[in-house]
């Protein structure tokens, strides 16, 4: 079951207000039932909290309300990638944990580490990925991609010997996927960062 942290506990909105506090617009409304019939849902299947105990918005959720527009074609870009994308779930959590890690975004660490335990990534495999040791960890593809990752977001590059592992182990296609995910996280922690959001603490793995 998820645990929703306290709505009193700390400013969830970090230097944004929280949608709660304000009076919000048509198009914000819309975003914020969207975002409950949604998103929270998805969350909820997962195994972290996208709302407070009072059901108000956290994490980057908040802000999607804030901006409507930008937050609605984030989260169909979300869509398609789920729906669509070449990659296994475990692989796909490992290029979002790998993001998180390099960033030191909270949230994003928070949330997938619980959406990797519910897909069936090791433990010890998300353990590795918080504390920078995944690659003595990892294995096969989820060490491949794991590499393609950091180096890209460490470095701003790819070397072409990194790039090769890749592209033999998830093809064309899924180093094509394993790009716009890592854009899409990128993205995530940039907001997440930016604005100072804070995360509930990671749960102990069941």
């Amino acid at each position: 079951m998820t645990t929703h942290p306290s709505a009193g506990a700390r400013d969830w909105g970090g230097r944004l207000p929280r949608n709660e506090t304000l009076v919000l617009d048509d198009e914000q409304r819309a975003a914020a039932e969207r975002l409950h019939s949604g998103s929270v849902r998805w969350a909820e299947e997962s195994g972290f909290a996208a709302t407070d105990d009072d059901g108000g918005l956290i994490g980057p959720f908040n802000a999607f309300v804030l901006r409507p527009g930008p937050g609605k074609a984030f989260n169909r870009w979300v869509g398609t990638d789920q729906r669509d994308s070449s990659l296994s779930a475990t692989v796909r959590e490992v290029v979002i944990l790998t993001v998180g890690a390099a960033w030191g975004a909270a949230y994003e660490l928070y949330a997938h580490t619980a959406v990797a335990r519910s897909v069936g990534l090791a433990e010890d495999a998300v353990r590795a990925l918080h504390d920078g040791t995944a690659a003595d960890v990892l294995t096969g593809d989820e060490l491949v991609v794991h590499r393609f990752v950091d180096e890209l977001v460490r470095t701003h590059r790819v070397s072409d010997d990194t790039y090769a592992a890749a592209e033999a182990a998830l093809g064309r296609d899924g180093v094509l996927d394993t790009v716009h995910l890592t854009g899409m996280y990128l993205s995530v922690s940039a907001l997440l960062n930016a604005f100072e959001i804070p995360a509930p603490e990671i749960p102990p793995a069941p």
